[in-house]
């Protein structure tokens, strides 16, 4: 099997430039030097020079170049191959930083997407006002509890999944307003509406599941605020 690989272009340095031409012209014994006075050009001077680009916009097209290159080695890595330095060695701290990155993403995006799975199914739940069973229910667990499993609703799984998506990098939640947030949600007196809505049979499973789930927020709640008062 062919191992991939990528030439990867090293890290381009703000304030430095390259050029193809010598630092140094030789001029030929014919040609005399002559100085121009760049601030204050005399009448006539035919002497033109070409206004060089500005930093700005030199620092930013440097900045896309570099991004351009960024994009390509994570897409190489991402398929399986191997990063290469400038002289063709393999190069396997950026891969593995790239690999480690990736895998943080991956891992990121099933914590959010978990959430978003939990609140729609809120959403959908209260736009409909048909008949519910245990099931439909939208738990705060990773994984739905069988019918009637209410020795599922433990504090460590609750607040696993409560607090897992406040891990990610682009999080802007804290704890204690996730806290405060699920308990207007769990509270027996407001969930009574949907209790309503439930089937007979399901009726008293889905009661002591709302006790618990409120039981260990509060609980949660509690904890949080004894964390505050020591620090």
């Amino acid at each position: 099997m062919s191992t991939k690989g990528y030439f990867a272009f090293p890290p381009s340095t703000l304030g430095t430039s390259r050029s193809s031409y010598p630092a140094f012209i030789p001029q030929s014994p014919n040609t005399k030097e002559i100085f121009v006075d760049k601030s204050a050009p005399e009448k006539g001077d035919e002497t033109h020079s070409e206004k060089p680009p500005h930093d700005e916009e030199r620092i930013n097209r440097l900045h896309k170049e570099r991004e351009l290159i960024e994009m390509s080695e994570i897409e190489w890595v991402r398929g399986g191959g191997v990063l290469r330095d400038a002289q063709g060695r393999r190069d396997k701290a950026r891969t593995e930083r790239i690999r480690a990155e990736l895998k943080l993403q991956e891992a990121e995006k099933a914590k959010m997407g978990r959430w978003k799975e939990y609140e729609d199914r809120w959403k959908a739940l209260a736009a409909s006002d048909k008949a519910l069973a245990f099931a439909d229910i939208p738990w705060p667990l990773r994984t739905a509890p069988s019918s009637g499993d209410t020795d599922a609703f433990t504090l460590l799984a609750i607040s696993e999944f409560l607090f897992e998506s406040l891990s990610v990098r682009s999080n802007t939640i804290t704890k204690k307003s996730r806290i405060r947030s699920s308990i207007l949600r769990w509270h027996p007196d407001k969930s009574s509406l949907v209790v309503g809505r439930i089937v007979a049979e399901d009726v008293d499973a889905v009661r002591e599941g709302i006790h618990a789930v409120f039981h260990c927020l509060k609980r949660l709640q509690d904890d949080e605020r004894d964390n505050n008062n020591t620090v």
